[in-house]
């Protein structure tokens, strides 16, 4: 052992402690999703030293008594460490692994930090052995990897999220006299106006009669009329596709999507989520699909 991981060497009594332990926290591990807290510092290393005690303590009742029952008890009791050793190893770098992809994907689409209240929480690491840490970290590394180069922010990331700009009006209608050839704009006010340019700017009717003027309104309507086009339909905006899953296990608060509504996650409950959500939490183990 090196560095860190060193320990003094226990008696049998702390040996003891180290097995109970083991097999406690083996049996947490197996029913949970998330990594177990451990139950002492350098756990592992504290486990190596009761498996080099086991096989030291069978290798001498072979050499002293042959292969009796107490050896065959010693053999046992060595084969059942070794499994619990292998399924919390199993166990612990699953929930790792689901832990470090949930956390990574729930970061919203622009790379911010997810916030503690939607995620699977946050892992104290004192709790945890510092090998599993350098592990989570690696994991992260790596799906951050595979989200660059499947551009994965670009495709979670709505084209349409900018509405379009409203159609340009005009402010302020410019006076009739702007269109009059030949008139010129008078700072003057209107009732100072000159009888010749009052005369000037008089409004003669066509010569046409009014059967003409309606043949002209039905040819082009909303033309004269003061009439304003009709407004162009609004786009559809696209809706992400959904999908139907059967919770497992309870969320302590709830997942905010793409739209910005919240989803409620109790165990027991059918849901319908976005399809890029419904498969994380399917793959986290926290829920599975419920497709009709």
């Amino acid at each position: 052992m090196d560095g860190d991981n060193e320990v003094p060497r226990l008696n049998s009594h702390q040996l003891i402690a180290v097995d109970k332990a083991l097999m406690e926290i083996s049996r947490k591990q197996r029913s949970s999703a998330v990594p177990v807290e451990l139950p002492m510092a350098n756990f592992w290393a504290a486990v190596g030293q009761l498996v080099s005690n086991l096989e030291s303590e069978l290798a001498e009742t072979m050499r002293t008594e042959g292969p009796t029952a107490k050896a065959q008890l010693q053999t046992r009791k060595l084969g059942v460490t070794r499994t619990q050793v292998s399924d919390l190893t199993r166990h612990r770098l699953n929930a790792f692994t689901q832990h470090a992809i949930l956390s990574n994907l729930l970061r919203s689409p622009e790379g911010d930090s997810m916030s503690d209240t939607n995620g699977p929480g946050i892992i104290e690491w004192e709790r945890h052995d510092p090998s599993e840490r350098a592990f989570y970290s690696g994991i992260g590394h790596l799906v951050d990897k595979y989200k660059h180069e499947v551009s994965l922010n670009s495709l979670l990331r709505s084209s349409w999220d900018v509405p379009p700009l409203p159609p340009h009006t005009p402010s302020h209608t410019a006076p009739l006299t702007e269109f009059v050839p030949g008139v010129e704009k008078s700072d003057e006010p209107e009732e100072k106006t000159s009888p010749q340019l009052q005369e000037k700017t008089h409004w003669e009717d066509p010569d046409y009669d009014e059967e003409d003027r309606i043949r002209e309104m039905d040819a082009f309507p909303g033309i004269g009329t003061g009439a304003a086009p009709p407004p162009e339909p609004t786009p559809v905006q696209p809706i992400s596709e959904m999908r139907r899953i059967l919770v497992l296990q309870d969320m302590a608060e709830p997942i905010v999507t793409e739209d910005g509504s919240e989803i409620t996650l109790t165990a027991g409950d059918i849901e319908n989520c976005p399809s890029i959500i419904a498969d994380t939490l399917i793959a986290a183990g926290l829920a599975e699909a419920a497709d009709l």
